[in-house]
């Protein structure tokens, strides 16, 4: 009797998110690709990165991992969420949800105040759940799985903490890792 057919997830290279300026792929991990300046952060705003486009035949599946440093000590479990604005368009400002711009800038929702109701139109990717460490520890966290159902896409990083991030981006990011499908006769 023959034995089934192996399925193997292969790791491809990371879309990663971090800014330009500040961060430092040797303290981080990853090499940078696609931006997102989390430099201050404060308790409560949102921020969101630049467009990317995922390829014409992307992964089925991602895995987000996040590295985020404090400015103060969170209160421990407070959290920090991390949402996907996938978008079938690969210009920057057309065809996204939720009021998302495509590239690196604060991020509001739909204008006024309403990022608490806008947000709910991406796709959340997971969430950090902070520690109360000082401003030297970088919170490393694997937070989820992303399906992305479009081709371009954007992460949103909320805030919630009641603390302020970091005052420089050295080590913190959002990293897309894809997963791809192998059949192993």
């Amino acid at each position: 009797m023959a034995l089934p057919d192996t399925i193997n997830f292969l790791p491809g290279t990371a879309l990663v998110w971090a800014d330009t300026t500040d961060y430092s792929a040797v303290t981080g991990g990853y090499a940078r690709t696609a931006q997102i300046d989390l430099t201050g952060v404060a308790a409560t705003e949102a921020r969101q990165g630049t467009k990317v486009d995922l390829g014409s035949a992307f992964a089925r599946q991602f895995v987000v991992s996040v590295a985020i440093e404090m400015d103060v000590a969170a209160t421990s479990g407070e959290v920090i969420e991390f949402w996907w604005a996938g978008s079938p368009s690969s210009t920057a400002g057309n065809a996204n949800p939720g009021g998302t711009s495509g590239a690196d800038s604060d991020y509001t929702g739909t204008g006024g105040d309403v990022l608490a109701d806008s947000i709910l139109q991406l796709i959340p990717m997971g969430s950090l759940i902070a520690t109360a460490d000082i401003a030297t520890t970088v919170q490393y966290q694997t937070i989820g799985l992303l399906v992305a159902p479009l081709r371009y896409g954007m992460p949103v990083v909320w805030n919630r903490t009641g603390q302020a991030f970091e005052g420089d981006a050295v080590t913190m990011y959002v990293a897309l890792v894809p997963y791809v499908d192998q059949i192993v006769d």
